[in-house]
């Protein structure tokens, strides 16, 4: 088993990865080439943010409690799919079937993992730019 030394990517480069990790889940990582890492994350997060979709939950917008802003938080890290969902207004309301289904806070949590999850992966496209990881 041989061990790999990381190289370092070009600062800019690092730069546009983790901006494109923050917009479009994967995005990071197929800059930096890392195309499996990339696709398979792409398409972890979001099949995540459609199954939290269709299990009804809801994406949350900051509020006066702190808790809100929190989850909030998590959701706008998918990035590009919270800003098309903020501008057009989808996903934000809540009605008291939705709220009365089984499965609206299983929807909730997935919609928030999505975008912890892509958070996470932005970082990681950080570490892989600057060569902390290989």
């Amino acid at each position: 088993m041989s061990s790999q030394i990381p190289v370092p990517a070009p600062p800019a480069r690092t730069a546009m990865a983790c901006l494109g990790a923050f917009i479009i889940p994967g995005l990071g990582h197929i800059i930096l080439g890392r195309w499996w890492r990339g696709l398979l994350l792409a398409a972890s997060i979001t099949l995540l943010f459609g199954l939290g979709f269709l299990m009804e939950g809801h994406l949350f917008k900051p509020d006066k409690e702190w808790l809100t802003w929190f989850f909030s938080i998590l959701d706008a890290g998918i990035g590009l799919p919270y800003l098309v969902c903020l501008l057009s207004d989808v996903g934000f309301q809540i009605t008291q079937e939705q709220a009365a289904k089984v499965t609206f806070e299983y929807g909730n949590n997935f919609l928030c993992v999505a975008g912890a999850l892509n958070l996470l992966a932005a970082m990681d496209a950080f570490d892989i730019g600057i060569g902390r990881k290989a």
